[in-house]
């Protein structure tokens, strides 16, 4: 899950493993006095090995004091959109389609958003941050939450079985807003993701991969990043055999 968050903005996890991808993470470990183990802390560094590309990422401490993860050239790995709104479960079972036929209604008509298929009560998470427009039943949409961000987008998320939010209040990129369900015009658990750019539905997938990326590490500060990048990544050169006798 850590992993998803860290990468959720450049892989989806629903839709894009592959057998064969690999990751390797360095982590901190917490002692209490006197050595005894506390658990693990955040994660360190990352690598993810997908369908043939390799992403990177570094935790780094902003000029404010906040960590964030960074790729290898010091830009945000937090994306405007995440690439998904949920974290795993991997079938597209519809795709974006101004013309699709409808499974319950028999007719062709327009779908102007993306079916995840996902078991019943799956976590439904914000894919950014922004202000909850309404929240409840919608007729044939079921229960649904509907979402306005920045830059004139909006999404919606249909036929969910719970709602965890309500109109007014403002959501960050990644809490969960409800669950997966069928409710409405639905033939099973599913969810029906939609985004609005200044009122139009837009392809989802597509606009996610269109999203511009986020604002670099500072210049100022580049060659402090650089040289905590490189002392990061080096333990993933080193073969894991003599990883794990160190």
């Amino acid at each position: 899950l850590a992993l998803a968050d860290i990468f959720g903005g450049d892989i989806d996890f629903n839709t894009e493993l592959q057998p064969g991808d690999r990751f390797e993470l360095t982590v901190e470990k917490q002692f209490r006095d006197g050595g005894a183990f506390a658990g693990y802390g955040p994660i360190a560094a990352a690598e993810f090995n997908n369908a043939g590309r390799r992403v990177r990422a570094v935790r780094f401490t902003d000029a404010d004091g906040k960590p964030a993860y960074y790729d290898e050239r010091g830009v945000s790995m937090r994306r405007f959109f995440l690439a998904s709104p949920l974290k795993f479960q991997p079938v597209v079972t519809s795709a974006f389609s101004r013309s699709r036929f409808h499974p319950i209604l028999r007719e062709y008509r327009a779908h102007l958003g993306v079916d995840y298929r996902a078991p019943a009560g799956a976590p439904v998470i914000a894919v950014s941050d922004g202000v909850v427009v309404s929240a409840g039943s919608s007729g044939g949409s079921g229960q649904m939450v509907h979402l306005r961000h920045a830059n004139g987008f909006e999404s919606e998320y249909l036929h969910l079985s719970a709602i965890t939010v309500h109109a007014g209040v403002r959501v960050h990129q990644g809490e969960l807003i409800g669950r997966v369900g069928s409710t409405g015009l639905a033939t099973g658990p599913h969810l029906d993701y939609r985004l609005k750019k200044n009122g139009a539905f837009i392809n989802p997938l597509t606009a996610h991969r269109a999203m511009p990326l986020p604002e670099p590490v500072p210049a100022a500060r580049m060659v402090e990043f650089n040289e905590l990048r490189d002392r990061a990544f080096a333990a993933f050169s080193v073969p894991a055999v003599t990883r794990a006798a160190r």
